[in-house]
Formats: structure tokens, sequence, C-alpha cells
């Protein structure tokens, strides 16, 4: 019994039929397979992609490649328009109207950046000159050393002083290269020391410096209280003045070259002008509302330019969102916008940073309090450059499709294998075409385009596994029927 159980539940596994439970008899009946297509007709949409399933299309202009070459080509402001948030919709097309894998990644920059080297020296002479001046000459050591400045050090404090820097070349002839730097400190007052002088380019390698009014005369007022008791009684103020002398030390000179290196890779940012913005005036909120259009651009920063000097402003960041059926700011970043101009001392902060962000729209917030509203001349927004790439082969030609968000996100092998190569690789720059709309492409995708709904495929496998299950319990129970019906042996 237990054999001819097994027997028939193999059976019963079989692709080709199920049986079906007719008054207590079970029967074989087909199940056709244009049951399990309808169900999983979701997963084979856009299996084969042609231009008709995108919105626009772009042909991609390079010269042509000899060899299997890494192509690249940045996307511009009408890519971001169209394309998904993740850029899933972008794709290439070959002539042949074949997929071609790419890879969308962002730019990274090199950052140089200006290191000061120490350049040997030696002092050769030290002079006291009449009018208060002392000259010191130095000779560079190393060979075929070139010096681009020089920094004194000294531990005085509260002074000013000027310092002519002349060089000396191979004739033995003096030229003057610097007339008058100033050296200064200002700790009395600021946090404000200038001890550093640049040289103009030069190959010279022997230098004087003669510094002036090297010994300084400083009044230091007082003031005295003086107390009478005779009879005159009161209060007598006595007003003295010490004049302090200080000479200026110099502990050392140290010359230096610069030295341009290579920092650490970067994102590389572009900057896009936002010319179209309206300024309102919200008098409840005590505000300036600037309402931004960023064509959906993936923004980072922003970069304001105003007429007004001297203000200190909170600003926010809004974005439009939908609740509950109703259009509606949410703020996403906060800051601060500074101006200040005044006589020696100028500040400036008129950019905000966030994080990265594409959006139709974006309002800023000035949050003016019982200040004058400020007039905005210019916006500029920044953010990372996008850009795809590709292995173009020689006698092909391509063209970059997009506009399709019911589109899932492709796997190609190609990302990770552009990323373990990239230290080695230089992609060849192109560019793209002139846009070309499909005026017959319609955003859901075509006639079936509901298809590929996420909700109507998990619905589609949830009624496609609730149809199998009840088959087999209906065979389950079928088979235990025939069993008890059968008489014992």
């Amino acid at each position: 019994m237990k054999r001819n159980l097994f027997r028939r539940g193999a059976d019963l596994l079989r692709p080709r039929c199920v049986p079906v439970i007719q008054s207590g008899r079970s029967k074989s009946a087909p199940l056709h397979g244009g049951l399990l297509l309808t169900l999983l007709a979701p997963t084979v949409a856009f299996a084969t992609l042609t231009p008709d399933n995108f919105h626009w299309s772009r042909p991609v202009e390079g010269a042509p490649v000899a060899q299997t070459t890494v192509v690249a080509v940045p996307f511009d402001a009408d890519v971001f328009t169209a394309a998904a948030d993740d850029f899933r919709d972008v794709r290439l097309l070959s002539d042949a109207s074949t997929e071609i894998p790419r890879a969308v990644e962002k730019m990274a920059a090199v950052r140089q950046h200006t290191n000061q080297c120490t350049v040997a020296s030696k002092l050769i002479a030290l002079r006291e000159l009449p009018d208060n001046c002392i000259e010191a000459e130095f000779e560079l050591t190393a060979t075929n050393a070139v010096a681009d400045g020089f920094t004194l050090a000294t531990p005085l404090k509260d002074f000013q002083h000027n310092v002519k820097v002349e060089g000396c070349n191979e004739a033995g002839v003096w030229t003057t290269l610097v007339a008058a730097a100033p050296l200064f400190d200002y700790t009395r007052y600021m946090d404000l020391r200038q001890l550093a002088v640049k040289l103009p380019a030069n190959t010279l390698r022997r230098f004087r410096l003669t510094i002036s009014n090297v010994t300084e005369e400083q009044a230091q007022p007082w003031a005295r209280l003086m107390k009478q008791t005779g009879g005159g009684g009161g209060n007598l103020e006595q007003r003295t003045q010490d004049v302090r002398r200080q000479t200026f030390r110099v502990d050392r000179v140290n010359f230096w070259r610069n030295q341009i290196v290579d920092g650490v890779a970067e994102e590389a940012r572009r900057a896009w002008p936002l010319t179209d913005f309206k300024v309102e005036r919200d008098d409840k909120g005590r505000a300036t509302l600037v309402t931004i259009q960023t064509g959906r651009l993936p923004l980072n920063r922003l970069t304001l330019e105003m007429t007004e000097n001297n203000f200190n402003r909170p600003v926010t960041l809004q974005v439009p969102t939908i609740r509950h059926g109703v259009e509606a700011w949410s703020a996403f970043a906060s800051g601060r916008f500074l101006r200040i101009e005044l006589p020696g001392f100028a500040k400036r902060e008129l950019e905000i940073n966030f994080g990265e962000r594409r959006a139709e729209r974006i309002r800023l917030v000035l949050h003016d309090g019982d200040n004058p509203p400020l007039t905005i001349r210019a916006i500029t927004g920044s953010g990372p450059i996008y850009r795809a790439l590709w292995l173009a082969e020689p006698g092909r030609s391509y063209r970059l499709l997009c506009g399709n968000e019911q589109l899932t996100a492709p796997n190609y092998d190609v990302t990770s294998v552009l990323a373990l190569a990239r230290r080695e690789l230089k992609p060849v720059e192109w560019k793209l075409g002139t846009p070309v709309e499909n005026k017959t492409f319609r955003p859901a995708g075509g006639p079936l385009g509901w298809l590929n709904s996420p909700w109507v495929f998990g619905a589609a496998i949830a009624l496609m596994l609730f149809v199998l299950g009840t088959l087999l319990f209906r065979t389950a129970k079928g088979a235990a029927q025939q069993l008890n019906d059968k008489p014992h042996d």
C-alpha cells in the first residue's frame, strides 16, 4: 500500500497533468502553460529593449576607436531631467540594436595643493646700518636650489616693520625683488600676525634682507590718582607716559620653495547657473521665499550673490512633498548666510551644503526677522558630475536611451570590471548629441505597461502560489479518498 501511495504521489507531481476531483472520483486533466505564462508576464516584459521603450534618444559622438576602448560620456541637464533618480533607465544601444552593458559613476578629481619645502641656507653677513636698520645676507647651500619666499621667526609681539629684499646674480649685481614687505604682529588687538614674505620667480642663490625701524619706541600711558588731605579736599589725577623701547629680534630666517603635490581623489563638481527663480515676501513669517527651478539636477550646494553687505541670516531649504494628497513644503537642510564688509575686516559665507538631491524645485527660506529683505542677484547650484562608461568596439556607433521609470536596474559585469581597472585606464571622453523625443512613447510602457508594476508582480506571484496550493491540496485529498474506497486485502 505504501509503495502504491508513493508511486501515485510521484505521478501527481509530473508537470503534464494534475488530477481534478469530480463526483468523488479522480480524473486527470491537462494544466495548460497559458496560466503560468499569464501569471509570470510581468517578469518577461521589456526583456528585449528597443528605442520605442524610451522617451528620449541621444546619439553618442566621438572619434572612432581602433580597438576595444573604455569610453565615457558625461551627463548633461537633459539627461538629468529625463532619467530616473538611480539612472536605472539609462541604457546604451549599438547601431546593431544590441543593448551594451554600461556603468554609471560619479567623476572624481585629484585636487592639487601647495606644500612649502624648506630650502637650506646660511647667514653670510649681518650689519647694523644708519637710520635704525639692520642688514642680513644669506646664501642657499643646496645645489640647484631656488627660493619662493622666506619666513622670519621671532618671539616678540606687538610690532610693525618693513623688510626690503634684494637678490644677487652670478655677476655680482644686486636687484631689488621686494621693495617693502610688511612684518607685523597685532596680538594686542587681535590674532593677526604676518612674518612670511613671498618672492617673485627667480633663480638667485644670494639674498639681502634690510629690516627698517628695528628699535621701536612704544608709549605706555599710565594714570595715577592722588588724594589731597588738606583744606581743598578732593582727588587729583596725574597722568604720566612711559616710553618702552623694543628691539626687533630675529631668531632665524627659513627659506622655502613651493611644491605642488596631488592630494586624495575627491568628488568632481560642476556648477549650474540657476536663472529661473521667483522671490516672494512672507510678511507673516518675516521671511523671504525663493523658489528655484532646479530641473532634477544632482545638487549638493547652493551659492547666492547678494547686493547688500553686513548681514547674518539663517536659511532653510525645502522641497515639495505630497501629504494626504496635498503638496506641501518639507525642510531638508539649514544653514546661515553671512557677509561682512568693514574697514580692516571682511568675511563672506554665501553657500549652503547639503546631501545630494535631485528635485524639480527647491525653495530657499531666508529668515529676515526684523531686518529688511535682501536682494538676490544670482543663484548657482553645484553637484557631482555623472557619466556613463562602456567598452566601445571599432566600427560601432552608439546611442543613449533614457526616460522609462518602469525599468528595473540592470546588473552588468562591466561595472565591476571597470572598477577593478580604474587606476590603469583613462577613459576616452565622448559627448552626447541632440536629444530626439519619441513621440509614440507612453509613460506607462505601452498597452501592457501596467504589468511592470511591482504591485502587479507581487499580486501575480501570490495568486500563482494560491492556485498551485489549492490544486495540490485537492489532489492529495482525492488520492486519500481513493485509498479509503479501495477494499483492504
